[in-house]
């Protein structure tokens, strides 16, 4: 056999692995895209589909509404809300009558007119909703999304190191070097510290920090912000959000960036913790029910909403998962310590200081790229 009949055989074995690699990827995507609507065209009328972030409803929740109404509810979960925004783009979300998304999603795809109107009338929880999560910059009248669950980013310290009280946290102690803080004596010993692990998150803490701003960002404000990221990196002992409970338990980091829906679960574990929304403001995370326009069962859709956001639905799943719900009687059952921490559930004047993080479209790429060069710097 000679030099070019192995070099062509070669060739053909590795284009043919390439196909079916790529035929593989993109079966997964149209089935993620369609599967939908192939379940939509053989159910029932009385049936909806609904596409949520896992833990949201229990299927106690589900099974509850089922048997109350009759109508039948096929849930799909999605982890991001990036595959929701894909799904828009490409066919309006079609095949699914209810959808979890967030806020930043909300205003992108409404502004498209992608989503339902919501009926007042019949999604009546709207009334039980927090006022402090009503009215949004991202859907100001609420007119296309109901709030359904929220988070804040926050700092988790350990208290015996900091020695000091949530309303005296700073966002200081993620972004100064430790070694510079105890020179000024501030901090007992340099340390290391967990930071997010996501670009659009970590771009925004850092402006909060070194601009006091999240809208309008700039070229130079992302610059700024890559400097400052770029430098924090000495000091960084892992990126990420969901380990953050194995590198304080295991006094790996006494301080991270953390969001305040994992917190329960640390203080239901120790008592040397706490969590503080810095006193120069953070996130506000809110994560929404809508209807895409496709839905031709919107009557349905909202009768879904308005029940999962009643006091004692609402109540029920976040209690399983531990989520702060935007109904503002949910937390009532909640210990007295828990409820009464307003870094946890936060008052009118303390969510003054969240900011919505919406960042247009025309930037993602820059910020993408501005987190790739903070990875490899």
């Amino acid at each position: 056999m000679n030099r070019y009949t192995i070099i062509k055989k070669t060739f053909l074995k590795t284009t043919i692995q390439k196909i079916v690699i790529m035929s593989f990827y993109v079966a997964i995507i149209a089935f993620f895209l369609y599967l939908p609507i192939i379940l939509d065209i053989f159910s029932a009328q009385g049936a909806l589909s609904v596409c949520v972030f896992s833990e949201t409803f229990t299927q106690e929740s589900i099974e509850l509404f089922e048997k109350e109404t009759g109508i039948k509810v096929n849930l799909t979960y999605v982890e991001m809300d990036e595959l929701l925004y894909a799904k828009f783009r490409m066919n309006g979300a079609a095949g699914y009558d209810v959808v979890n998304i967030s806020d930043y999603v909300v205003q992108g795809v409404s502004g498209q007119g992608q989503l339902a109107r919501i009926d007042k009338a019949v999604v009546t929880s709207m009334a039980g909703i927090n006022p402090n999560l009503r009215g949004l910059v991202y859907d100001p009248d609420n007119q296309y999304s109901v709030p359904h669950k929220w988070y804040v980013y926050g700092l988790v310290y350990d208290t015996l190191f900091f020695n000091k009280t949530p309303d005296e946290m700073s966002l200081r102690y993620i972004f100064n070097s430790p070694s510079s803080l105890l020179e000024q004596h501030v901090v007992p010993s340099t340390y290391k510290i967990c930071m997010l692990d996501d670009a659009r998150d970590a771009l925004f803490m850092t402006t909060i920090y070194s601009l006091h701003k999240v809208a309008g960002l700039t070229a130079s404000d992302i610059a700024i912000a890559k400097g400052l990221l770029v430098q924090q990196k000495s000091w960084v002992e892992a990126y990420t959000l969901h380990s953050v409970e194995y590198f304080l338990l295991a006094g790996i980091t006494p301080i991270a960036l953390m969001s305040s829906n994992y917190m329960r679960k640390i203080y239901a574990i120790s008592d040397r913790y706490e969590f503080a929304i810095p006193k120069e403001g953070s996130m506000l995370i809110v994560e929404n029910l809508a209807i895409p326009k496709t839905s031709k069962k919107v009557h349905l859709a909202q009768q879904f909403i308005n029940f999962m956001l009643r006091d004692d639905i609402a109540a029920l799943n976040s209690e399983a998962y531990g989520f702060n719900s935007a109904n503002k009687h949910a937390s009532e059952k909640l210990d007295e310590s828990l409820r009464n921490n307003r870094h946890l559930f936060p008052d009118t004047s303390m969510f003054k200081r969240l900011h919505i993080p919406l960042l247009p479209i025309s930037q993602r790429q820059a910020v993408e790229d501005m987190w790739l060069e903070v990875s490899f710097s």
